[in-house]
């Protein structure tokens, strides 16, 4: 085959096939909102009538390993906001929500020792307030 017919056939088929892929788009799409169109609102999150999903018991009953449903505790220290959660009077686990900064959760092993979260790694960052306005 001669190089020039070659090269013809490539270049129609560069051309041709990616417009025969092509679809046309779909007949039922709602046109865009308007700018002052105020929007959907968000649907209200789900509440859970517990901590833990699979505690959704009442005080009387028992999981499946016979453990009775964990509490939690909500505590305000100086602005932050302190969680325990507890399994049998024992805390298993603490999430400390400070006003400024991230979320600092805490679990507890079998021994009582607070062990820091291992999804956020192995350094705990330092915060330094470099400067404050007066008011």
């Amino acid at each position: 085959m001669k190089p020039i017919v070659r090269f013809a056939a490539a270049l129609t088929c560069a051309v041709v096939l990616p417009l025969a892929a092509q679809t046309a788009p779909p007949a039922s799409v709602p046109p865009p909102p308007g700018l002052d169109d105020p929007g959907v609102s968000p649907a209200p999150p789900a509440r859970s009538a517990s901590v833990f999903p699979r505690a959704a018991l009442r005080h009387d009953e028992r999981d499946l390993r016979g453990e009775p449903p964990p509490t939690m505790d909500v505590r305000k220290h100086d602005g932050d906001t302190i969680q325990e959660y507890r399994v049998a009077g024992r805390v298993t686990m603490i999430r400390i929500i400070p006003r400024h900064g991230p979320v600092q959760t805490f679990y507890a092993d079998p021994q009582g020792r607070l062990i820091p979260d291992p999804r956020e790694g192995p350094v705990q960052p330092v915060y330094y307030t470099l400067y404050t306005w007066k008011h």
